[in-house]
């Protein structure tokens, strides 16, 4: 006789912080070639119709390989933004943006689901909550670099990371180095990686 195994649900939620217009954030949400492909655990990103596209995520551990099929759909609703999987997806997947204004920055509430089923012995929760914190990491610099492409002229001791839009203020983070960074003044990066956040407030 054997064994049934209920499907178990990863879930992860994290909010991120970033300095650009509330329209600016959510288009760039609504692009997830961009947010989604540039990840190391992305194989391809392909757009199917409008709204539907096919995701491969690729997962390595133990020397073990798994492939993870996901078509999904993008809906907005309002300030939300969602990557909903469709019945014909092979794994059942979501991922929710809530996008919310605040002073002059954007938090972005991140909720992220996943029913892995026996998979979740290989991909278990803390695999799965580093996968998706990379995974938008990742996809927020690749759509922050497409908002400022113009990278300003900036004398070296006036570059911060505190006038970076690649920088989350209330964390204290670097999403390009992906990392905490405990002297904003002393940018880590040395200005390699700075885009200026200078006239983002009127775009």
């Amino acid at each position: 006789m054997g064994v049934w195994c209920r499907p178990v649900t990863l879930e992860h939620h994290t909010v991120k912080t970033v300095k650009v217009p509330e329209d600016t954030c959510l288009a760039c949400l609504l692009s997830p070639e961009k947010l989604l492909s540039t990840s190391k655990y992305t194989a391809f990103v392909e757009k199917l119709e409008d709204d539907k596209y096919r995701v491969r995520f690729v997962w390595r551990k133990f020397g073990i390989t798994k492939k993870f099929d996901v078509v999904f759909r993008v809906i907005r609703r309002g300030d939300v933004v969602e990557y909903r999987s469709t019945e014909e997806s092979d794994y059942p997947f979501l991922i929710r943006f809530k996008v919310t204004r605040l002073n002059n920055e954007v938090e972005v509430d991140v909720y992220s689901e996943m029913k892995a089923g026996l998979m979740a012995d290989l991909f278990g929760r803390k695999d799965y909550a580093g996968f998706i914190e990379e995974l938008i990491d990742t996809g927020l610099v690749e759509l922050l670099k497409t908002v400022r492409k113009d990278r300003k002229t900036v004398e070296a001791s006036k570059i911060s990371c505190n006038t970076c839009i690649l920088y989350d203020p209330k964390r204290k983070y670097c999403y390009y180095l992906r990392r905490e960074v405990r002297d904003p003044e002393n940018p880590p990066c040395k200005g390699e990686a700075y885009l200026s956040d200078i006239a983002l407030e009127s775009e």
